[in-house]
């Protein structure tokens, strides 16, 4: 494997060599002064004590600046010592270094590069003859100047690099700083209230009094809440770490239609809310893993609800053609824009229809992650001030042997033993590289 070490040392070599070419092996050139052949040897020598460095070091930023700083200092020295440089070159020496620090990239450094030398040595050439053919001086500058781009382009895109990483860093640094706040403000507020809504309904059962089922309704929706954030919190850091598993087996999603519908009724009850469920009894089954779609329903229904408003209603469906089986959640939410829902299944990224509604962003990541994992894909559909509409398709059962996760349960190549189970299959790549 080719370390960055090693990729330094040859990219000097290849300068070294056209730098003591373009000097000493120029038939024109005149006699070297000594000063310039002890440079030359020193900076033989420099790469010699390179190659010997520990790989580690090569990682820190003071061994670019180093490496950068000191061969700008032999290679401009030699230069401008040199008998047979002339003035031009020295200035097109300086205009590629000034190419490859402003270059996006290394191939756009290189190809600037090359046009400038290509130039330079066509207008030698015409300069020296009045025809355009590539003289011996031409051809010692032009591949020198593209090693000079090469060499500092290099060194340009690795700083780029790693300033790339560091500020990225901080974004996930600052990510995780307000998932932390929003986690910490999601916790408290269901929790205290689950907390006051049980002491009351225990008061109200030690003085003999009827324990109103509300009560109970909203305590239990309270849990809920914390127990869906906590699951999508584990959920959002399994996928990232590649351990999601999936328990394939024989499954109907009316059934998970039902258990759905059941576990958020109370929520949509509290906010006076319309949930209703419509299902095609024809729909057959199909293999997946039954906990794992139960979170990706339990996260489209919680958010339809969520950011229904009152009095606003949501429905669950499922359909089926001649190649799909879909369960379908629509609401009469607050809808969005096609930029919105564009970027609607990023991980800890929330819309601004999300303003002031709790939340950690992780639902609909989830989701996406979850179900294509499992041979399905996601819509969405929406439209500003009307609702939204998400669609999970899954392959007919004729068709599912061809899904990644049926693929992988037939191969039982997951990378890691399963949980539990002969058909616990690890994700697929498209997950295990979150």
């Amino acid at each position: 494997m080719t370390t960055k070490k090693s990729t330094v040392v040859t990219l000097r070599w290849v300068l070294i060599i056209a730098f003591s070419y373009l000097l000493i092996v120029d038939p024109a050139a005149q006699l070297v002064p000594a000063y310039v052949a002890v440079l030359i040897v020193g900076a033989l020598a420099s790469n010699l004590i390179v190659a010997r460095l520990p790989d580690r070091w090569a990682d820190t930023q003071a061994f670019e600046i180093s490496i950068v700083m000191f061969d700008a200092l032999w290679v401009t020295l030699g230069l401008s010592w040199a008998p047979n440089v002339s003035g031009d070159l020295f200035l097109l020496y300086f205009l590629v270094i000034f190419v490859a620090a402003v270059g996006e990239s290394l191939s756009m450094i290189a190809g600037s590069a090359v046009v400038v030398a290509v130039a330079y040595g066509a207008m030698l050439s015409m300069r020296s003859g009045g025809d355009l053919y590539l003289a011996t001086s031409a051809l010692l500058r032009v591949p020198f100047l593209f090693v000079v781009a090469l060499f500092y382009g290099y060194f340009v895109t690795e700083i780029r690099g790693r300033q790339g990483e560091a500020n990225e860093a901080r974004l996930r640094e600052k990510a995780k700083t307000e998932l932390l706040a929003a986690v910490s403000h999601d916790l408290r507020g269901p929790l205290g209230n689950a907390e006051n809504l049980l002491a009351l309904a225990l008061e109200m059962q030690e003085e003999g009094t009827p324990v109103d089922r509300g009560l109970l309704l909203r305590a239990q929706v309270n849990v809920r809440r914390v127990s869906l954030l906590v699951t999508n919190l584990l959920q959002a850091a399994s996928i990232e770490a590649g351990k999601v598993y999936f328990q394939m087996a024989p499954v109907q999603l009316n059934d998970i239609v039902d258990d759905i519908y059941n576990l958020t009724l109370g929520a949509a009850q509290l906010k006076g809310m319309t949930l209703k469920k419509e299902v095609d009894a024809s729909l057959p089954g199909i293999t997946a893993d039954q906990l794992q779609l139960g979170r990706i329903l339990g996260n489209l229904v919680d958010n339809a609800i969520k950011y229904t408003t009152n009095g606003g209603s949501v429905v669950i469906s499922t359909t089926t053609d001649d190649h799909r089986l879909s369960v379908t959640v629509r609401d009469t939410g607050p809808g969005m824009t096609a930029k919105q829902a564009a970027s609607l299944f990023a991980p800890y990224r929330r819309g601004k229809v999300s303003v002031g509604t709790s939340g950690t962003g992780l639902g609909l990541y989830i989701v996406k992650r979850l179900t294509e994992a499992q041979g399905g894909t996601v819509d969405v559909s929406s439209e500003l001030g009307v609702g939204s509409t998400f669609t999970i398709s899954f392959p007919r059962p004729e068709s599912t042997e061809r899904s990644p996760a049926a693929a992988a349960t037939r191969r039982g190549d997951a990378p890691a033993p399963p949980p539990s189970g002969a058909d616990a299959v690890a994700a697929p790549e498209s997950v295990r590289a979150a």
